[in-house]
């Protein structure tokens, strides 16, 4: 027993390990981009360049939008490797290294079953969606790990009948609520009920769910009580702009149609989705009913699908957490799958992970305006062929390993694939870093001038004033209501106004480059402001006048 116990915690250990060296290698090497992760990358800068982290800032305008718990762990990132990419992102590595373990943990206390729950973390590493969270700085993989920590910590009270873990669920669940607001309550409580329902489980409060949930309540209001506290009016903008209007509204231009998450899942969650639905498809009601466990999983991930897919406002790693569910539940059937099917499995995974070098291989030979090495691709596509044989061809007492390790190879090569392709085609991606190079090469500028875009890394890869011309563009029309004077307005200027566009010329004409989308160059205000320059240099988004 001792024996088994010890293989169990060696493999564990050991894709821990292998899955936080290939999340972490080469993770700086690409800039961030716009415009998410430059967004949460300046404002966290500012921050640790402010020394204030109550009150976000970007671009020296007040950004309220999220509470700030993303911000704070960046800053600690800054502090640790200093302000530039692979500090900005390392703590997202770190996050999706808790999430294996959490899935880890949540399938044990659900099954009882060590080889079931290292099975799940190699499903849930492979998947697309999680590998995409760790490549971006942004809420969403922060918030699945205290959503999937408040989870475990409610599992573990239940079963192991702790008071410690009730307490920690509540604090986990507030610190859930510091990184995005309420959407947080949409899983947990989804889980919670559903656990509730199928089970037959009486609801039950003790004095120790009451102390928890005023832990709870303390924890998750406590940063906005203190900033509404010194600007009321920012009570009505949480509650109406940043909840209501984006659950009803189209708002900040990310309303999707009903059936996004429809389409998506496929894509974010190959091939598991596929054989997830294929086996359910299978089965019968009854079948499903008389194991709650697995109705837990799918019932949970369903329901929240459905929530997300009524709300207007959608981005696909707003669902992120919904595939741990899935993880599991896809574990649970390969833990039961006939030979037969495992061999299916090991099939499919094969060709999904020798078509991604391939087609590098094949990209690397192309002109279709994407780079690769050849190099790369060669060495890449040799070591996938040889892992897949030594799997193949090693020993394994239980079969459904083998299509784990190939699942957690799978993800490997989706991470390393992904880590060449941004760092090489970084204009591509909307990234301004090769521009800010070229920037920072010429002499005299003292100040970048962005026409009717909102550019923060401009400012995170630079020390010049930048400043921002506002021509109506809705992401250009920050929110400075909440500014305590008027020193915006020297680099946030309304060119719609004749005396902001006398401004902007009189800018323009000492030491400044402007710089638009490309896009964008053709509109007649930009024309007339451009005219101060003699020369222009063409990016692949951008255009610079000069």
């Amino acid at each position: 027993m001792l024996k088994i116990q010890f293989k169990m915690n060696v493999k564990l250990i050991s894709i821990i390990l292998i899955s936080f060296t290939i999340l972490t290698i080469n993770s700086g090497k690409w800039g961030v981009t716009e415009s998410s992760e430059a967004r949460y990358a300046q404002i966290s800068k500012e921050m640790v360049l402010n020394n204030d982290f109550i009150h976000p800032k970007l671009l020296d305008v007040y950004h309220y939008h999220k509470p700030p718990v993303t911000y704070w762990i960046t800053t600690l990132g800054y502090k640790l490797f200093g302000i530039n990419e692979f500090g900005a992102r390392f703590f997202l590595q770190v996050a999706i290294i808790l999430q294996l373990a959490l899935v880890y943990g949540i399938s044990l206390l659900l099954f009882n079953d060590k080889k079931l729950s290292l099975v799940a973390i190699c499903i849930y590493f492979s998947l697309p969606i999680v590998i995409i969270s760790s490549r971006n700085l942004t809420t969403d993989a922060y918030l699945c790990t205290f959503i999937l920590a408040s989870i475990f910590s409610w599992l573990r009270f239940k079963i192991k009948n702790r008071t410690i873990w009730i307490y920690l669920f509540y604090i986990l669940l507030g610190i859930a609520f510091e990184i995005k607001g309420p959407i947080c309550l949409v899983f947990i409580l989804t889980f919670i009920s559903l656990y509730k329902i199928i089970t037959k489980e009486k609801l039950v409060i003790s004095k120790h769910h009451i102390i928890g949930f005023l832990m709870f309540l303390f924890i998750s209001a406590f940063w906005y009580i203190l900033v509404a506290y010194e600007n009321p009016k920012l009570l009505d903008y949480f509650i109406n702009k940043q909840v209501i209007n984006r659950v009803t509204s189209n708002s900040f231009h990310r309303g999707k149609p009903f059936w996004y998450y429809l389409a998506m899942i496929p894509l974010l969650g190959a091939p598991w989705i596929f054989i997830l639905f294929f086996h359910y498809k299978k089965k019968n009601k009854k079948n499903i009913s008389s194991k709650p466990k697995e109705l837990l999983l799918i019932s949970t991930a369903c329901i929240i699908i459905l929530i997300f897919s009524i709300f207007k406002t959608k981005l696909i790693l707003y669902i992120l957490p919904v595939f741990s569910f899935l993880a599991i539940a896809s574990a649970k059937i390969l833990t039961e799958a006939s030979i037969t099917h495992l061999k299916v499995y090991n099939r499919i995974l094969i060709i999904l992970i020798t078509i991604i070098p391939f087609s590098i291989l094949l990209i690397s030979f192309m002109d279709i305006g994407f780079n690769f090495s050849k190099q790369y691709a060669i060495i890449l596509l040799f070591s996938t062929f040889l892992v897949i044989a030594l799997i193949q061809k090693t020993k394994i007492k239980t079969a459904y390993n083998k299509t784990a390790y190939l699942s957690f190879l799978f993800g490997i090569i989706l991470i390393m694939s992904g880590n060449e392709f941004l760092s090489r085609n970084q204009s591509q991606l909307n990234s301004f870093k090769d521009v800010t190079i070229f920037i920072n090469n010429l002499n005299d500028v003292e100040k970048i001038v962005v026409y009717d875009y909102l550019i923060p890394s401009a400012a995170y890869y630079t020390n010049k004033n930048i400043i921002t011309l506002n021509n109506g563009r809705d992401t250009v029309n920050r929110e400075t209501q909440f500014e305590e004077n008027f020193n915006w307005q020297d680099h946030l200027i309304n060119i719609q106004t004749d005396i902001g566009k006398n401004q902007a010329q009189a800018i323009l004409s000492s030491n400044a480059v402007l710089v638009a989308r490309n896009k964008n160059h053709s509109p007649e205000d930009l024309i007339n402001l451009s005219k101060v320059f003699k020369n222009k240099k063409s990016f692949k988004n951008w255009i610079i006048f000069y």
